[in-house]
C-alpha cells in the first residue's frame, strides 16, 4: 500500500521539476531517509502529541537551503500523515530516475566473492544485451553456484551447481 501511495507522489514530484531540481530533491531525501535510520527520530515522528505541522518544520531543519517546492511536498506530508513514507518515496524516486537515465542496478550471487574485474564484465555484457547502464553489487551467499538478478529489468539468470548434477545424473540414467 505505502509503494502505491509513494508512487503518487513520485509522479507529482517529476512532473514538477526539472533534471537538476530532481537531483536537488534526491539529495535532500537522502538526508532525511538517513535520519529515519535512527530509532529516536522514528519515534519523534510518530509521537501523537506532536503536531503534524511541528514534525514538518523539524524535518525541514535537517536540511541545508531546501527549495520552495521541497519545503511545500513536506509540509503537505505532514499535513497528510505521510512523513514515515519519506524512504519509500526516496526509493520509488531513485527507481524512476534510473529508468530516465536508462541505469539498471543489480546483484550478483554466490558461494564465492567476485573481484572488481569480474563484476566489470558481467557489467559490460549485461549493458550490451540490454542496450542500457547496467551497475552490479557483489554478495557473497550459500547459493551454489552464480546468480545475476536485476530487479528493475525483470532479469534472473543463474547456474547452479546442484541443477547441473541434477541435469546430469538424469541424462546418465536415461542413456543407460
Amino acid at each position: 500500500m505505502n509503494e502505491v501511495v509513494a508512487k503518487k507522489y513520485v509522479k507529482a514530484i517529476l512532473s514538477d521539476v526539472n533534471s537538476a531540481q530532481l537531483a536537488k530533491f534526491i539529495s535532500n531525501l537522502s538526508e532525511i531517509s538517513a535520519a529515519f535510520e535512527i530509532e529516536k527520530f522514528r519515534n519523534i515522528i510518530s509521537l501523537p502529541t506532536l503536531k503534524n505541522s511541528a514534525k514538518a518544520e523539524f524535518i525541514l531543519s535537517l536540511v541545508q537551503d531546501p527549495s520552495e517546492n521541497f519545503k511545500n511536498f513536506i509540509k503537505l506530508l505532514g499535513a497528510n500523515k505521510r512523513l514515515s513514507l519519506i524512504p519509500a518515496i526516496l526509493n520509488e524516486i531513485k527507481s524512476e530516475q534510473a529508468l530516465l537515465d536508462n541505469i539498471y542496478h543489480g546483484s550478483v550471487y554466490g558461494n564465492f566473492e567476485l573481484n572488481g574485474e569480474q563484476l566489470s564484465a558481467l557489467e559490460d555484457k549485461f549493458s550490451k544485451r540490454f542496450d542500457a547502464k547496467v551497475k552490479l553489487g557483489g554478495s557473497k551467499s550459500d547459493y551454489n553456484g552464480i546468480k545475476v538478478e536485476l530487479d528493475d529489468l525483470g532479469v534472473e539468470a543463474s547456474f547452479s551447481m546442484d541443477r547441473l548434477k541434477t541435469q546430469m545424473s538424469e541424462y546418465i540414467l536415461k542413456a543407460i
